[in-house]
């Protein structure tokens, strides 16, 4: 019984990877026709609703939660709801999704950084190697693997744009570990979505009102909304949560790794996407970084944790 919980776990997390890959996709198609900040909007607008159901069936007190917390829940919704997705789709108005994907796997990385700045954790020199190498595989992404483009400074800004929004999750991450909040869904969740939603609202409202015909949407961006919304806001947390919870934090992060996977065959056969030797060799060294960052700080966060 045991093991066949395990399995389903892991199909689980397999599942959460091929929504976060298909958030790449879906957001790509809809900017192409509405602003990234309406995309962000929409999705955390939907993410709250699909999370409101559990707001009255366990007789949670968000207001109460908020009024406890407010200026840490208004942080972390700028951060985590306002800015990280919006920066993604952003980079989501570039066809590059093949470098976009692998900028994904910067976020553990981004999270240990973060922690040695804001929690004072040290790092060990094999680290800063690891370190190191993710940033020499971020800058291969990032001139396009062109000696001449990093000599003329031209960079990717798409591939930059990913890596800011990147940089907003890690920091959303270690400022819940900071501040020691552990936002349950029908809780923290809801109001850190709310709280999203009311900062893009202006926005929101501003570009609907200056449109002839306002939510006059193509039925593919329609679509792409429900997805990034359902998908992303509500479906993806549920697998992570239950995933993390039975195979462990430590094995349930390595299935980050196969986004970018996905994420290029998708756009390969969807998009018609060009592999191009440079993708290969930064990925690598991403990947191999942030491998040997994030496995010699959870053994320095658990030292006496034996593996699994």
């Amino acid at each position: 019984m045991q093991r066949d919980k395990i399995a389903i776990a892991y199909c689980a997390l397999l599942l959460a990877m091929l929504v976060s890959s298909g958030n790449f996709l879906f957001g790509n198609l809809a900017v192409k026709e509405v602003p990234p900040v309406v995309l962000a909007y929409w999705r955390s607008f939907i993410a709250a609703i699909c999370v409101l159901p559990f707001v009255f069936t366990r007789r949670a007190r968000p207001v109460r939660y908020f009024l406890d917390h407010a200026f840490r829940i208004s942080v972390l919704a700028v951060v985590g709801v306002v800015f990280t997705p919006w920066l993604v789709y952003l980079a989501l108005r570039s066809n590059d999704l093949i470098d976009l994907g692998a900028g994904y796997t910067s976020v553990p990385l981004l999270t240990i950084l973060f922690s040695a700045l804001l929690l004072n954790e040290k790092l060990r020199a094999l680290q800063y190697l690891g370190v190191a190498l993710a940033l020499a595989g971020a800058l291969v992404f990032a001139f396009r693997g062109s000696l001449a483009n990093l000599l003329e400074f031209n960079p990717h800004l798409a591939f930059l744009l990913m890596i800011a929004s990147n940089a907003c999750r890690a920091l959303y991450l270690v400022l819940l570990r900071k501040w020691d909040m552990h936002p349950k869904p029908e809780e923290g969740l809801f109001v850190i979505l709310v709280v999203g939603v009311v900062v893009l609202s202006p926005v929101f409202i501003a570009y609907e009102l200056s449109t002839p015909r306002p939510f006059d949407y193509s039925w593919q961006v329609w679509g792409s909304i429900c997805f990034v919304g359902i998908g992303m806001g509500a479906i993806y947390l549920h697998l992570i949560n239950f995933g993390t919870r039975e195979v462990g934090a430590s094995s349930a992060s390595l299935f980050s790794y196969l986004v970018p996977i996905f994420v290029s065959v998708e756009a390969v056969l969807v998009l018609g996407a060009d592999l191009h030797a440079y993708q290969g060799v930064g990925t690598a060294l991403i990947i191999c970084g942030v491998l040997i960052a994030t496995r010699l700080h959870s053994k320095a966060a658990h030292p006496n944790h034996a593996p699994h």
